[in-house]
């Protein structure tokens, strides 16, 4: 949910920062829809991912649109695409708290049967 709205804003702040500026792409503008994209992205995404997405999302949209006219639904596309592969960091934070659950465990169950002949 958290993810589907960040990532829906950042679609809605992209395409009103663009509009803004009369359309078509200058280094500033590309440059704040990065950093625009990077302050939300990191909001569900570790830092590293959050700049690899935007770095993606930006990249498309200037080879894809370069007069910068591209719809809602195709900014949000773009944004969609560089983030499929990437976990948020709650998604992972949820498999390493799993694996570690899993590892004390395995290695509960492993001194139980160490411990078991010793008691014989």
């Amino acid at each position: 949910m958290k993810k589907s709205i960040v990532i829906a804003f950042a679609a809605l702040v992209g395409i009103v920062s663009l509009s803004s500026c009369g359309g078509g792409w200058t280094e500033e503008n590309k440059a704040s829809m990065k950093d625009t994209c990077s302050s939300l992205m990191t909001l569900s995404y570790d830092e590293a991912d959050a700049t690899a997405i935007c770095d993606c999302y930006i990249t498309k949209l200037v080879e894809k649109y370069p007069k910068a006219d591209f719809t809602p639904e195709q900014n949000q596309a773009e944004m969609d695409s560089c983030s499929v592969g990437y976990k948020t960091a709650s998604e992972k934070q949820a498999e390493a708290e799993a694996a570690a659950a899993a590892q004390a465990a395995a290695d509960s169950l492993a001194a139980a049967a160490a411990a078991a002949p010793a008691a014989k």
